[in-house]
C-alpha cells in the first residue's frame, strides 16, 4: 500500500570526515602514538595516523624515533614480549624498541584461534594483526616502508581509489614492493561508488604493475561485495554453549554469506576467513570497545558485517545481552549497500530487551533515514517476521518506534509500522501499544491512504478496548480530509 505523508524534518546525516595528514614531525608522531598506545578503544583516525606516522618517521630517522619512543613509552615494554600478547599498535611500537622477536612477525605468523572459526570480529582482527606484524617485520629489515598504502581517506576507513593509484605509482618509482597485507587491506577499503573510480581503474591499469592490475580488476567485478542468503535458523544448544541459555535456542533470522573466491585466491592467508562461506548462525564475544577499527577492515561492506553481527543483536532481544547492538549506528554510517542483512540487524535491535539495547538500533534507523538509505517497507517486513518468530516483542517495538518518532521521524516510523501491523493483528499481545504509536505518527505526518484490512477489521469490532480504540483512531487519521 502507498500512503501520502509529509516529509520528515530530519537533520542531514554527518558526512564521512577526511582524515588529517600523517603527523608532520617527530614530536607530533610520538605524542599521537602515546595517546593511542594501550588505549581501551581507538578511533580509526587515531589508530591509522599513528601507524602511518611511525612508518614515515622510521624511514626518515629510525634512531631518533626509537630514542623518543623509549623515553615516552619504554616503561610499557621492560622486557622482550611476543607479538601475540600485544595490542595491534603496540606491536609496531615494541618492534621499534627491539622488544619483539622477529619470528613472531614474519609471514604465516598469524594463526587462526580455535573456537573463533565462526567469529566475525575474530576474522576482522586477523587482518589487522597480519598488517601490523607485516609492518613490524619491515621495520626490522633493511628496507623500511616510506608510508602505508592502506591509510584511509575518510574516518570510516574508506579509501579513495585515486589516492591508492598515486601511492602505488610512488612505490613503483622508489622500487618498493608493497606488503601483501597492507595492499590487501587497501583494496578492501576502496570506495567503489566514488565518481572518480572509473578514471582510477584506467590509471591503475596503466601503471603496468601487478598491484595496478589487481586494483583495476578490484574496481570491476572482483571487488563486488558478497551476497548473503536469508533463512530461519533453529539454534542447536549442542553446537555452542551460548545457545543452551534460556531463550537463546529459539528460531531466528540469519544470513548465510557466499564464498568470495578472489579473497582466498589473491590475498594473504589472514584474509581467507573473509572469503569463506559462513552459515551466519554464530556467537561472537568480540563486539565491544574498539569496534570502529575492526569495522574499518571492511568499511565498504556493511552488509557482510551486519550478517555477522545479527546473531549477537538477536541475543540482545531474546536473552537480554547488552552489547550486541552497540555496533549498529557505526555500521549504518559505513559504505556499500544498505541491504536486507543491515535492515534485519536493525529490526532485531529494535526488539532489544532493555532500553539501552534498543537505543543503538533507533540511532541506526535514524542515520539510515537521514542518508536516504532506509527501506521502510523492508524494515517493516523484517520486523513482522521477527514478531511472528517471537524475536521482537510488540511492547518493545512500540517503545523503540516512539523514540524514533520523538526524534522527528514520524513519517518514517509510520512507514515502518505499517508493514508490521498485519503480523500483530487481530489480537497479538501488545498490539494496542504499537497501534497507538502508529496512529500518533500517522496523525503527525498527515498520512492519508487506504486503511490496512487488518486495521479496518479491528476498528469494526464493538467495544472500547485500547486495541479497538487505537485501530479506529488510525483509520480516522488515514481517511480524514
Amino acid at each position: 500500500m502507498i500512503w501520502t505523508t509529509a516529509q520528515d524534518a530530519l537533520p542531514p546525516a554527518p558526512p564521512a570526515r577526511r582524515l588529517a595528514a600523517a603527523p608532520a614531525g617527530l614530536a607530533e608522531t610520538v605524542e599521537l602514538t602515546e595517546s593511542q598506545s594501550g588505549a581501551a578503544s581507538h578511533t580509526v583516525e587515531g589508530f591509522e595516523r599513528a601507524l602511518d606516522g611511525l612508518v614515515r618517521q622510521a624511514q626518515r630517522d629510525r634512531i631518533t624515533l626509537t630514542t623518543a619512543l623509549h623515553a615516552a613509552l619504554g616503561h610499557r615494554y621492560p622486557e622482550e614480549i611476543e607479538a601475540h600478547r600485544l595490542a595491534p599498535l603496540d606491536v609496531v611500537v615494541a618492534t621499534l624498541l627491539w622488544r619483539v622477536p622477529g619470528y613472531g612477525l614474519g609471514p604465516g605468523s598469524v594463526l587462526e584461534q580455535r573456537g573463533h572459526e565462526e567469529c566475525g570480529q575474530g576474522g576482522l582482527e586477523r587482518v589487522i594483526t597480519a598488517r601490523v606484524r607485516e609492518i613490524g617485520y619491515a621495520l626490522l629489515s633493511k628496507h623500511p616502508l616510506p608510508f602505508l598504502l592502506a591509510t584511509p581517506t575518510w574516518d570510516t576507513g574508506a579509501l579513495a581509489a585515486g589516492e591508492l593509484v598515486e601511492r602505488l605509482a610512488q612505490y613503483d618509482r622508489l622500487g618498493i614492493r608493497p606488503g601483501p597485507a597492507d595492499f590487501g587491506q587497501a583494496l578492501l577499503r576502496i570506495r567503489r561508488d566514488d565518481p572518480d573510480a572509473p578514471d582510477a581503474a584506467g590509471a591503475a591499469a596503466r601503471l603496468g604493475t601487478a598491484e595496478g592490475d589487481r586494483l583495476a580488476a578490484w574496481l570491476g567485478p572482483d571487488g563486488e561485495p558478497g551476497t548473503a542468503l536469508r533463512r530461519t535458523a533453529h539454534p542447536d544448544p549442542r553446537a555452542h554453549r551460548a545457545w543452551a541459555r534460556a531463550g537463546a535456542a529459539v528460531p531466528q533470522v540469519v544470513f548465510s554469506s557466499a564464498e568470495r573466491p578472489v579473497l582466498r585466491r589473491d590475498f594473504p592467508d589472514a584474509f581467507h576467513w573473509l572469503g569463506r562461506p559462513h552459515e551466519g548462525f554464530t556467537q561472537c564475544y568480540h563486539w565491544h570497545e574498539g569496534h570502529p577499527v575492526r569495522a574499518s577492515v571492511l568499511p565498504e561492506d556493511r552488509e557482510t558485517q551486519a550478517a555477522w553481527l545479527l546473531p549477537s543483536v538477536t541475543l540482545a532481544a531474546t536473552v537480554g545481552d547488552h552489547g550486541g547492538a552497540w555496533m549498529l549506528p557505526h555500521l549504518a554510517r559505513l559504505g556499500g549497500p544498505a541491504g536486507p542483512a543491515l535492515h534485519a540487524a536493525v529490526a532485531a535491535g529494535l526488539g532489544g530487551r532493555y532500553p539501552e539495547s534498543r537505543k543503538p538500533a533507533v540511532d541506526a534507523l535514524l542515520v539510515l533515514a537521514m542518508r536516504g538509505e532506509l527501506d521502510a517497507p523492508l524494515l517493516g517486513r523484517e520486523l513482522a517476521a521477527m514478531v511472528a518468530l517471537g524475536t521482537v516483542k510488540p511492547n518493545r517495538l512500540a517503545e523503540a518506534a516512539r523514540s524514533a518518532a520523538a526524534a522527528g521521524a514520524y513519517a518514517t516510523s509510520w512507514a515502518v509500522l505499517a508493514g508490521v501491523l498485519p503480523a500483530l493483528l487481530p489480537s497479538l499481545r501488545g498490539a494496542g501499544e504499537v497501534l497507538a504509536v502508529a496512529a500518533d505518527c500517522a496523525e503527525r505526518c498527515g498520512a492519508t491512504g487506504p486503511v490496512p484490512p487488518e486495521v479496518a477489521a479491528v476498528a469494526a469490532r464493538p467495544g472500547s478496548s485500547r486495541l479497538v480504540t487505537e485501530a479506529r483512531r488510525l483509520s480516522h487519521a488515514l481517511t480524514a480530509p
